[in-house]
């Protein structure tokens, strides 16, 4: 009997060290072996909201410019292209005071882009509706428009960032 407990306790060491093997990892980068640079034109807008395309340009192109595997070139030389769209700007209360006025807002963001190998001219990959994965945020100031402003425009740039990691995430590491 005892011996058959400590067979039981064996196996059970033995499956439990093998089953323990979860990992995260990407399915591999989506860039074609030999490209070094890229190209992220300005993205389009198709929201109301002006000047959303200009930040999530400018945070894609921050994004990987601190990343530093692919240098950022223009359009005309670049071994790849990441185009984007900008389909959907929303904003919604997020919460309200107790006079029921509006006292924050969420900022929601969603892009389609695509990743064109410009050498092969094909498209290399392609997404509808990548969006920001954390609640961007502002507080409204009651009586105090620019610091509203301001802080909408600071939630824009926070959404813009994180899709930006996003879209690098997904073209380098193939998340």
């Amino acid at each position: 009997m005892r011996n058959n407990i400590i067979i039981i306790v064996l196996l059970a060491s033995i499956l439990g060290v093998h089953a323990c093997g979860y990992r995260l990892s990407g399915k591999g980068s989506l860039v074609p072996e030999g490209a070094k640079t890229i190209a992220v034109p300005a993205f389009i807008n198709h929201t109301n909201e002006p000047y959303v395309d200009l930040a999530v340009t400018k945070a894609v192109v921050d994004e990987f410019i601190a990343d530093g595997r692919l240098r950022i070139v223009d359009v005309e030389i670049a071994d790849l292209a990441l185009r984007g769209v900008v389909v959907k700007y929303e904003v919604a209360a997020l919460s309200f005071t107790a006079d029921s006025y509006v006292q924050q807002y969420k900022v929601r963001i969603v892009v389609n882009a695509s990743l064109d190998d410009l050498r092969s001219k094909k498209t290399i990959w392609k997404e509808a509706g990548i969006e920001a994965v954390f609640i961007s945020d502002y507080k409204v100031a009651i009586g105090d428009i620019t610091s509203t402003k301001s802080g909408k425009e600071s939630a824009i740039k926070k959404a813009g960032q994180d899709i930006a990691w996003t879209l690098r995430s997904r073209v380098l590491e193939g998340f």
